[in-house]
């Protein structure tokens, strides 16, 4: 075998040796890099409107010291000021923050629970009472939105000197709004807990 030959085979089995190599790196890349699944686009999850889901509503009392009333025009003032909205259906409405959607509302506690537009032509009332519908918004964060309404409502007590009560007058302590919240977690667990079951069948 002359010299020359034995270059082109040594040159051969480099080449060779290079080829392996490139593919072999190559290969690694492809394990190593993140893969890219395509999912077939689904339809976005909507509430369900087939089953019923739980409801619950939360209604406190803002209630005059014994023997008083509440000035109508201090009582509008105090409403605008901490942001509610004055609705139709003439209660007072309060949203949660950056939302469309209503926190609670506050009725008036006498007949026929509504609020006169016009507070001069309104006759005084003793008592305001909060109700909360739940869910609030999409049902996430329930307690939260409790919290929030307690907040509302001790500015309100505090700016009209009056009293935190349950609806039949009672005043309440930390341990009746403690229970309260327990109520309201439980109700977050079953609703969401309904939601999933429904989006896992819906989604088989």
């Amino acid at each position: 075998m002359d010299i020359e030959q034995t270059t082109l085979i040594w040159i051969a089995r480099v080449v060779f040796t290079v080829i392996a190599a490139l593919i072999g790196y190559g290969v690694w890349r492809f394990m190593r890099r993140e893969r890219v699944v395509i999912v077939p686009a689904r339809k976005a999850y909507q509430p369900p409107t087939h089953i019923e889901l739980p409801e619950k509503t939360i209604a406190l009392a803002i209630m005059a010291k014994p023997g008083r009333v509440f000035d109508t025009l201090r009582l509008f003032k105090v409403m605008h000021e901490l942001g509610f909205h004055y609705a139709e259906n003439q209660v007072f409405e309060y949203f949660a923050p950056d939302s469309k959607y209503i926190a609670f509302s506050i009725i008036n506690s006498r007949s026929p629970y509504k609020f006169s537009q016009n507070p001069q032509q309104m006759h005084p009332t003793n008592g305001l009472m909060a109700v909360m519908q739940l869910p609030v918004a999409d049902g996430d964060h329930q307690v939260e939105y409790f919290h929030l309404l307690l907040s509302v409502l001790d500015e309100l007590r505090t700016n009209l000197d009056a009293e935190l009560c349950d609806v039949n007058r009672n005043p309440l302590k930390n341990h009746n709004l403690y229970e309260i919240q327990k109520d309201i977690e439980l109700f977050e667990q079953t609703y969401t807990a309904t939601l999933q079951h429904d989006y896992h069948t819906r989604s088989r």
